[in-house]
């Protein structure tokens, strides 16, 4: 996180301090990011996070370029990545702005647009971005009413039955819309309403789902503590995505806004199979599996006796780490 950003993040920062400048670096992020990589979205939120916050001018420009409505959400279905960059872009946006500039940007055409892309008729990765836009705009109270009293709670109760579809992009889609019943919507199933900002992750009921589509790096970490023996466990991964998983002791630092997670200190080690790397204070060389698919299973063992850590990918190991021991108390 102490490391100068690329010559061409800076110019992109430069460019978008004028209102021209920003309307260009998002119109482009919606034209050329692509749907099949799985970094595109981490992209989209990447660039935007560091672009100047926009101006009322801009987003009102913003507004008129895209004029979105229900019927521009059915256009163009057989080329979804316009689509699923847009839902992106707004999501973001909405994470961004706070009070009237959300408010202002949730027009009447950007909700037609969103709910429409919820219909099974659009391609399941944008009806995930429009639902996480929706959650993103309802962090601020006056949309989240808007939100709600739309007739999103129908079309939610029939996605939440993905939950367990065998296809995992419509899976993360029912994961989704479950969250989104239980505290976005007044449907719910006697559970108390959580507001989103008070979370930096969403789990499921079991506690062994976990989800994470903010800009922050956000982190999931069990507390319970060992000091001997054989341990492991498995991650089935749902998403493509980029995620460092692995192992910490308890001097670990989990600063989500810092960039820190594991992997990231002295005290932690970490796979990270979308970018094929192992991470180490915030260190990183490349390891042999290939890069991790939906579905695919990750297994972590810490052999404590033997002061080592081995990762496998579907069964496939790695060379032992032992890095952490080396620091370890």
């Amino acid at each position: 996180s102490d490391q100068e950003p690329p010559y061409s993040m800076i110019t992109l920062h430069e460019m978008a301090e004028t209102d021209e400048g920003w309307l260009e670096v998002v119109q482009s992020l919606i034209r050329v990011i692509p749907l099949e990589d799985p970094l595109g979205p981490a992209v989209i939120t990447l660039l935007l996070d560091e672009c100047p916050l926009p101006t009322k001018d801009a987003l009102q420009k913003l507004t008129e370029i895209l004029n979105l409505s229900g019927a521009a959400a059915c256009q163009d279905a057989s080329h979804p990545a316009k689509h699923r960059n847009t839902t992106a872009v707004l999501g973001c946006l909405a994470e961004k702005l706070a009070g009237p500039a959300s408010i202002g940007l949730l027009s009447p055409g950007i909700l037609e647009y969103l709910l429409q892309s919820l219909n099974f008729q659009s391609h399941p990765t944008v009806m995930l971005f429009a639902l996480i836009a929706l959650e993103k705009f309802a962090q601020t109270s006056e949309n989240k009413m808007t939100v709600s009293e739309s007739c999103i709670s129908d079309q939610l109760i029939l996605l939440e039955k993905w939950t367990e579809n065998p296809d995992y992009l419509k899976r993360q889609v029912g994961f989704c819309a479950q969250w989104s019943l239980d505290n976005l919507c007044r449907y719910n199933k006697g559970m108390d309403l959580l507001q989103s900002n008070h979370c930096s992750r969403e789990l499921e009921d079991t506690v062994l789902v976990a989800r994470c589509d903010a800009s922050s790096f956000e982190s999931v970490r069990c507390t319970f503590c060992v000091d001997s023996g054989l341990w492991y466990y498995e991650v089935t991964v749902i998403t493509s995505g980029v995620m460092q998983i692995g192992w910490a002791t308890k001097d670990s630092k989990f600063l989500n806004h810092e960039g820190y997670g594991i992997g990231d200190d002295e005290y932690s080690c970490a796979y990270d199979g979308c970018r094929q790397l192992i991470w180490y204070n915030a260190r990183s060389k490349p390891h042999s599996h290939p890069c991790w698919k939906e579905g695919d299973t990750i297994g972590f063992l810490l052999d404590l006796q033997e002061k080592q850590m081995i990762f496998y990918l579907n069964g496939n190991q790695l060379p032992a780490e032992k890095q952490v021991f080396s620091s370890a108390v």
